[in-house]
């Protein structure tokens, strides 16, 4: 049914019905729209082995690079040290620059050889990294930071994926191998989860978990990343550590969670765990046995009564 005013205009109504399932709703009669929000330089990387969906604002010159320091690093050995850079120019003009990388750079697959200026949703790529870069809205930007947890976290922990973590630690003995310098692992295995699950139920165990992890993350800061390896184990590395300064690490970690004072309905509950730890200054070429070297320490420090670290 049409509707008018006074002067026998019809008037828009507020609303429109489609095919009774979707609405519009052009809002209020003499109402302004609302502006568009502002748009930021983001970048996302689309495909990688271990970067897949990691995001970042553009807020200065961004160097792109397999240098942890790097503005926005990347787990790609066909990307150079510092790969790429990419400066802003005003309010909405960001210029890419390869920086005489050993593969070079891309845009929507075609090389850069001078100073690009990027465009709305095109598409960089170094070695086998895929990163879009896009004007994107808060909106737009809480999408991206959604995908990247859900494809890259541990839901119970908040630790990355085993998958993610794999990957980042295939890199960084690698990396060490190449730079000559030292890595070390610890691997950690809580004790008394079973007790806690047979007293007071699987729900009391995953929560005292979920809080191991979050220790363990607290306690590594940036110094090493860590993914829960299965049940309520955990592993970790930790680059350019000597066996020194992982135990010292480790340490903190088992103290921590030895102290934490974690409790669930009202209920105390108070598990402990268990650290091996094993560093290579001439790092070996193969994980799998790295990873046994930790296992092995592991063992040791169950085997010494659990609740302590040992190499």
């Amino acid at each position: 049914m049409s509707v008018y005013d006074n002067n026998g205009t019809e008037k828009m109504p507020p609303q429109v019905v489609l095919q009774g399932r979707a609405t519009i709703r052009f809002g209020a009669l003499g109402v302004e729209p609302q502006e568009l929000p502002t748009k930021k330089a983001f970048l996302s990387v689309i495909r990688s082995r271990a970067d897949l969906g990691g995001n970042a604002f553009i807020t200065g010159p961004t160097v792109l690079g397999r240098n942890p320091r790097c503005s926005f690093p990347l787990h790609d050995f066909g990307v150079s040290w510092e790969h790429a850079t990419i400066t802003p120019r005003g309010e909405d003009e960001f210029v890419l620059e390869d920086l005489d990388s050993t593969n070079g750079t891309r845009v929507n697959g075609k090389s850069i050889s001078s100073p690009r200026i990027l465009q709305d949703g095109e598409k960089i790529f170094v070695g086998e990294t895929v990163i879009r870069f896009s004007l994107a809205d808060e909106m737009e930007i809480d999408f991206h930071s959604e995908v990247a947890t859900l494809v890259g976290t541990d839901p119970l922990t908040g630790l990355e994926s085993k998958r993610r973590f794999d990957q980042a630690f295939e890199f960084a003995l690698r990396t060490a191998k190449e730079r000559g310098s030292s890595l070390a692992m610890l691997m950690m295995d809580m004790d008394g989860v079973k007790q806690i699950n047979d007293t007071h139920g699987h729900l009391f165990g995953a929560h005292v978990i979920g809080e191991t992890g979050r220790i363990i993350a607290r306690v590594l800061g940036y110094n090493g990343r860590a993914c829960r390896f299965g049940g309520d184990e955990f592993s970790a590395f930790l680059p350019e550590h000597d066996l020194t300064a992982a135990c010292y690490v480790a340490e903190q970690i088992r103290l921590a969670v030895e102290t934490a004072g974690m409790e669930k309905d009202g209920i105390p509950l108070k598990p402990t765990i268990s650290i091996g730890v094993a560093c290579c200054h001439e790092v070996i070429g193969e994980l799998s046995r790295f990873v046994s070297m930790a296992d092995e320490a592991l063992y040791r420090a169950k085997k010494r009564g659990k609740n302590c670290v040992a190499t």
